[in-house]
């Protein structure tokens, strides 16, 4: 019987065309075929999360939310005083990691949902909260845990870089891209290739169709899909279901999905998070399996947009 289960996983793992860190077409690992099917269908989770403003949302580790811990510096409070020069702007970058999916070859989609705005009948407010998604070098473990310094990590300028490229395997292959990431905001494109210094490291880069979501998002929850090809060395880009085009070509080796975030204000949990889900891979230029996803509200919602803070700007 376990025989005859084997013949069918390997048929569906064959379908699929994915590719795990366990195997592939040429898989000769001595791992359960099964067991590895459960794997590639499981959802994508969020397995390190790298920072002191980063959780996630409602204990579900699919979804990760960041907020200013100022409480003054509400969304609203910063839009009515955009134009002054006191008010801290700055924010932390929070990283979050699927650490337990290394992809190795193959083709592999993942989709992002991004809640960074608010919208009532009276109000259409950016949330101050960017997001970046994209792939990274796997991290060792002991890299991962070495201390308080992760609470200020980040994949694209980091001063640890030498001791990710210590660890550089020949999985990593020839690219020097070690980490590329989709701004949300404008659609450009980060890379680095994990150099110490930051002027030879990271490069923001325009590519064509390139398109992002600038403040706003009237009202709907941003859904960014991310096609990466290993074995055409490529990481492609749909937004809301609309195929954008290649972001970046020239990958090669071990990579794992990675989103980094910053928020600049204090706000609601439920309205600044990015959740990832798998996703089938798009046969067209159009991901098939996009639906429009409004936001939900919830109570902190409703007491931060209440009239009796004074902040609201109508639109």
């Amino acid at each position: 019987m376990a025989s005859g289960v084997d013949k069918v996983a390997t048929h569906m793992l064959a379908s699929q065309k994915e590719i795990s860190r366990y195997g592939g077409d040429n898989c000769d690992e001595d791992l359960a075929v099964l067991e590895e099917l459960n794997y590639l269908r499981s959802p994508l989770t969020f397995t390190h999360l790298l920072g002191n403003r980063i959780d996630y949302l409602e204990n579900d580790k699919s979804c990760i939310w960041s907020s200013n811990p100022d409480a003054s510096m509400t969304p609203s409070y910063l839009m009515a005083n955009a134009n002054d020069d006191m008010v801290d702007w700055s924010g932390v970058d929070q990283t979050a990691i699927c650490s337990d999916y290394v992809m190795t070859s193959g083709r592999h989609y993942a989709k992002f949902y991004i809640d960074t705005s608010s919208n009532t009948s009276t109000i259409s407010m950016f949330r101050f909260f960017y997001s970046k998604m994209g792939i990274m070098r796997p991290i060792s473990s002991d890299l991962k845990d070495a201390g308080a310094g992760w609470s200020q990590f980040n994949p694209i300028c980091t001063s640890w870089f030498h001791d990710f490229l210590e660890n550089k395997t020949d999985a990593w292959g020839k690219s020097d891209i070690h980490t590329c990431l989709y701004y949300d905001y404008d659609g450009t494109a980060e890379r680095s290739n994990w150099d110490q210094e930051p002027e030879n490291s990271h490069r923001e880069i325009p590519w064509d169709e390139m398109e992002g979501y600038s403040c706003f998002q009237n009202g709907k929850v941003g859904q960014i899909g991310l096609l990466l090809d290993l074995d055409e060395g490529t990481l492609s880009v749909y937004k809301d279901g609309k195929r954008l085009g290649i972001m970046m070509r020239g990958l090669t080796g071990e990579y794992c999905w990675v989103l980094s975030v910053l928020a600049q204000g204090h706000g609601c949990p439920h309205q600044q998070n990015v959740r990832i889900e798998r996703a089938p891979i798009p046969t067209t230029d159009t991901d098939k399996t996009f639906r429009p996803v409004h936001r939900r509200t919830c109570e902190c919602a409703i007491v931060e947009n209440s009239d009796e803070q004074g902040f609201i700007i109508p639109w």
